[in-house]
């Protein structure tokens, strides 16, 4: 069903249609709305300035389901692409994602969930999009991998229970804030060597690996400013640095202003990094002065 929205028209998909129909009778500017249900298919969008989202908003009751496990589900080649509300899985080979981001432009991915892929989000060579609000767990290999991708905004997602949490790599000028990265079994997070001048800063690191290395001119923290943080507390600052075993500097550091903020940095192991303002649990620090 096409109905008109000004230049523009909202495309209605409802179970046993086909999102790809849909993306490939849109023109720039339309609306696919996804009514609650489960999609197999696998979909591929090379037009810019469309949307895919689910009717209710809600990822849990509208799917799509791969195909081919040996596809992506979702596969991005176009500008301005925003997708929304949905629960995309099944690409179980593990070199293949529920979203694969290819030299995309001001894509917006957000309010998904990601799960049983071989990675859950992927960008090559894309850059200036927004990653938010997103569930990424049980995923292969990686929850969210970023490659060769620059000026990205990552915020408010939680990668758990996958493989390998976040990966960057030669990927520059992004900025990684209010994400949850716990329980992942290798690493949670991996930067490489040449991914530059990078902004992380707020977000709940507990994994029993974190393996960062040097970059130039990343950053671990930011100015430290009035506002709610990822634990809840009144500044928003550097990360929480976490172990599951309860052994992470923000588990153990004092806090004796009660700040919410360690008194001390905590050095990165294996980088010439620091967080200069690593938050802690308030309440924890306070047990220990």
């Amino acid at each position: 069903m096409i109905s008109g929205i000004g230049a523009a028209s909202e495309i209605s998909v409802q179970p046993g249609n086909s999102i790809q129909s849909a993306v490939n009778n849109s023109t720039s500017g339309d609306v696919i709305t996804v009514s609650p249900g489960t999609y197999t298919e696998n979909i591929k969008i090379t037009r810019d300035n469309i949307t895919i989202r689910s009717e209710s908003g809600n990822p849990d009751d509208t799917i799509i389901q791969a195909g081919n496990p040996d596809a992506n589900v979702l596969l991005l080649k176009a500008n301005n692409i925003t997708i929304s509300g949905l629960k995309i899985l099944g690409a179980t080979d593990p070199a293949h994602s529920g979203i694969y981001l290819s030299s995309c432009r001001n894509c917006t991915i957000d309010n998904n969930k990601f799960l049983n892929n071989g990675l859950g989000i992927y960008t090559l060579y894309s850059r200036e999009n927004i990653v938010s609000n997103n569930t990424v767990t049980n995923n292969e290999e990686y929850g969210i991998a970023i490659q060769s991708s620059e000026n990205n905004t990552l915020s408010g997602n939680t990668a758990s229970d996958n493989t390998r949490g976040i990966h960057f790599g030669n990927s520059d000028g992004n900025t990684f804030s209010g994400n949850i990265v716990q329980n992942n079994s290798v690493y949670g997070f991996y930067i490489c060597p040449r991914s530059d001048r990078n902004l992380i800063y707020n977000n709940y690191f507990n994994n029993t690996n974190m393996t960062i290395k040097n970059g130039e001119g990343n950053s671990y923290s930011t100015t430290k400013t009035a506002g709610t943080n990822i634990l809840g507390g009144s500044y928003i600052a550097g990360n929480f640095w976490g172990r599951p075993d309860g052994t992470g500097f923000s588990q153990t550091a004092v806090d004796k202003d009660g700040d919410g903020i360690a008194d001390s940095a905590y050095q990165i192991a294996g980088s010439n990094y620091s967080d200069y303002l690593p938050l802690v649990n308030s309440s924890e620090s306070s047990l220990q002065q």
